[in-house]
């Protein structure tokens, strides 16, 4: 009896510490895709710090703080930066990189180390002047309220009616306003045509405003892949079209 015994508590611990075991493993495999989010959102936080330390200054100008942007130092870090965004009461403070395509600052940061967050990015197409028709900007929805994450504050009308777009560049400062912001399905490239000058969606925002020229189009991810945000801006102080 006490042999039988014996041997059931031993099966009874073997089984018991596959069960720990295979409880670890799969914790570990379940893991991995939250651990390397957080690893690569650290990363990203990291560059972002040295592009505030040593790019950005504050001028004081009659008793006003203005941000100047070093683009010469900017430049020296990477070639391909065109610009820098910023829009007021949220995190979007970011430098403006374009590619040879649109592929690589997808999951390239902005010192052009891989990172699955990327970078904020223009479309391969555009000029850098943010002159043409529709100047298209794109940059990953993440869940940490991080580079183009807080669109979704523009879309849902938390920012209100009245946001400004800030764009500096090493010649100007341009300012602008959003007009418009909806949700488009992902193989919708009427946005995302930099020829465009007019978006004639059916919706209110849309309607009796004339033709846009130098239109800053925002666009990140919805959700999911299948859906995106876009934002549209019109330049101020140009003459319509």
């Amino acid at each position: 009896m006490k042999k039988k015994r014996r041997l059931k508590l031993k099966y009874k611990s073997i089984f018991l510490n596959i069960a720990i075991i295979s409880g670890i493993l799969l914790f570990g495999l379940t893991s991995i895709p939250v651990g390397r989010k957080i690893y690569y959102e650290k990363k990203s936080d990291q560059v972002q710090e040295i592009l505030l330390d040593s790019v950005i200054k504050i001028k004081d100008t009659d008793g006003l703080e203005q941000k100047v942007v070093d683009f010469a130092k900017l430049k020296e870090l990477n070639p391909d930066v065109v610009g820098w965004i910023e829009i007021p009461n949220t995190n979007i403070f970011y430098a403006i990189v374009k590619g040879k395509d649109n592929s690589y600052y997808l999951n390239h940061d902005t010192l052009k180390k891989y990172n699955i967050y990327g970078s904020i990015f223009m479309h391969y197409q555009n000029n850098a002047n943010f002159k043409d028709n529709n100047t298209i900007l794109f940059g990953h929805n993440t869940y940490k309220d991080t580079l183009f994450a807080e669109l979704n504050k523009i879309y849902e009308g938390a920012l209100g009616s009245d946001i400004k777009i800030t764009i500096y560049t090493e010649q100007e400062k341009i300012e602008y306003q959003v007009y418009a912001s909806y949700i488009a399905k992902e193989d919708d490239e009427t946005p995302l045509n930099i020829h465009t000058n007019y978006f004639s969606k059916n919706q209110a925002n849309f309607q009796n405003n004339p033709p846009v020229s130098q239109t800053l189009t925002l666009s990140t991810c919805y959700k999911d892949d299948t859906k995106r945000i876009i934002v549209h801006a019109k330049r101020l102080n140009v003459k319509e079209t």
